[in-house]
């Protein structure tokens, strides 16, 4: 098992950290990619500094390929990266060591999976216990009744360690972590970070699910849930706790065991954050398209900069576009962060908007099974791309492939506009799946062959090699069934 011990937070402002941890042996997930951005705040001129160092941490491992066991996670930390940075290396540690082993079950599963966010949350303020110490005991110095700017004056040392200490001490993250094993998808999450399952219904339609829940003082079930302990939740309703409004994450002491220090917290029963996590789980079958996990940073700042009422589905929607344009997952969620940062700050120089900071963004891709078209095949060349199944309209048979004329950039925005991603927006209710089959977890690379098989004519061009009778056998098919009408044939010729 590694240490617990908490490295010092040596951080540039891009999150890339110098020393090796013990996660860097443990293979990194090809099926997944990693975008983010520190936090900005605008000073008059617009000019974007960071505010903080960046807080942010993420993980995307194989953990044992044979089984199928995958591993995915985005922290979020706040007053420090300290809780964020322990989580990413504890959470691997907790499910790499045989703890599932022997595990068939989903409940036991789910079982060991919940294990684990308690015992990063336990290891966690373990490894805070000496501060935690040091700080009581310095406390107990300072005689009663004497004020903090009293003690200021006469124990400055002392005041000055117990600062120290309180910002040591006070650091907490949230967590949403994807367990990928046995063909299942598990998804356990605290705080406000979030998991969006991107699948396909039955007419190949792109539904989009957010499968966390919000634990936040906005949220009716939390209000419910502290209301139980005795808080009351008129005056809880969208407060924060020091620094924010979480009431579910990892570490944060001052929230957990030191509560009653907080007026607005004193009268609970018990402790008001918990680590208890939220899990949902669901089979991975042939529907499944991609995960999308991120913090609270990327759907708030594109929130804030557009008003959307709808981030999910159109976070979505600019993730299915990057997969028509980019080479790499990697590049999607790079693309998108960077298009929410630029949409974000866009607003704040045109004042549309009253904008003037963001947090810091981080955005984690799992590919299951969409196309990823801007890939180059092996001969270096790059073959016109193949639009996603699931952007084919849900009128016409799966068989049927989008035509030639659909594969540019115009038929692409053509087939997003017309609503081919998810219709009527997110659907946030319980998932139902009946197909069990398991998705392959070998490659999700677009598949070309290299042009280097084909023989070319006189004119040093390529020979007619792909072809297409069945793709026109389906559209009369689909037009004799009245699938597509008259006016719609020009758009699969």
């Amino acid at each position: 098992m590694p240490s617990q011990a908490i490295k010092p937070a040596s951080l540039g402002m891009t999150g890339i950290r110098n020393n090796d941890t013990w996660t860097d042996g443990l293979p990194i997930c090809k099926l997944s990619g990693v975008g983010m951005s520190a936090n900005q705040m605008y000073r008059e001129d617009g000019t974007p500094c960071s505010e903080h160092e960046y807080e942010d941490r993420s993980i995307h491992f194989c953990l044992d390929r044979e089984n199928g066991t995958y591993l995915y996670g985005v922290f979020d930390g706040h007053d420090g990266a300290k809780a964020a940075y322990f989580a990413s290396q504890r959470m691997p540690a907790e499910l790499s060591f045989e703890q599932l082993t022997g595990k068939t079950t989903v409940e036991e599963v789910k079982e060991v999976f919940r294990d684990a966010f308690l015992a990063v949350e336990n290891a966690f303020l373990e490894s805070i216990d000496p501060k935690i110490a040091e700080r009581t005991q310095l406390l107990d110095k300072i005689p009663d009744g004497m004020s903090q700017f009293e003690a200021a004056q006469k124990m400055p040392e002392t005041v000055n360690r117990l600062q120290v200490l309180d910002q040591e001490i006070r650091g907490g993250t949230t967590a949403v972590v994807a367990l990928v094993h046995n063909g299942y998808l598990h998804v356990g999450n605290l705080g406000d970070s979030r998991a969006l399952l991107c699948s396909k219904d039955r007419s190949g339609v792109l539904k989009v699910r957010q499968l966390t829940a919000d634990h936040t003082t906005s949220s009716h079930d939390e209000l419910q849930r502290l209301a139980v302990i005795n808080l009351p939740t008129s005056k809880l309703q969208g407060a924060k706790f020091g620094n924010h409004n979480l009431t579910r994450c990892i570490g944060n002491y001052f929230m957990k065991g030191g509560y009653k220090e907080f007026d607005i917290l004193s009268t609970a029963t018990s402790e008001p954050v918990i680590p208890e996590p939220h899990i949902r789980s669901l089979p991975i079958d042939d529907s499944c398209s991609f995960l999308l996990l991120m913090s609270d940073g990327l759907y708030k700042s594109y929130q804030d900069a557009t008003g959307s009422e709808q981030v999910n589905k159109e976070i979505a929607q600019m993730v299915v576009e990057q997969f028509v344009e980019q080479p790499t997952l990697t590049s999607v969620a790079q693309t998108v962060v960077d298009r929410v940062v630029r949409l974000h700050h866009d607003n704040y120089l045109t004042k549309q908007r009253n904008v003037t900071k963001r947090d810091d963004i981080t955005l984690v891709i799992r590919n299951f099974n969409f196309q990823l078209c801007g890939a180059l095949p092996r001969g270096g060349f790059l073959l016109p791309p193949v639009l996603p199944p699931c952007s084919v309209s849900p009128r016409l048979p799966r068989s049927v492939l989008p035509p030639p004329q659909a594969q540019d950039r115009e038929g692409v925005d053509h087939l997003l506009s017309s609503g081919m991603l998810g219709r009527g927006g997110e659907d946030m209710g319980p998932l139902h799946h009946t197909d069990t089959n398991t998705t392959s977890t070998e490659s999700s690379d677009l598949q070309n062959p290299s042009l280097t098989q084909f023989s070319l004519d006189e004119d040093g061009r390529i020979h007619p090699y792909v072809n297409f009778d069945q793709y026109y056998q389906s559209i009369e098919e689909a037009k004799v069934a009245g699938l597509i009408t008259e006016s719609q044939l020009h758009l699969y010729k």
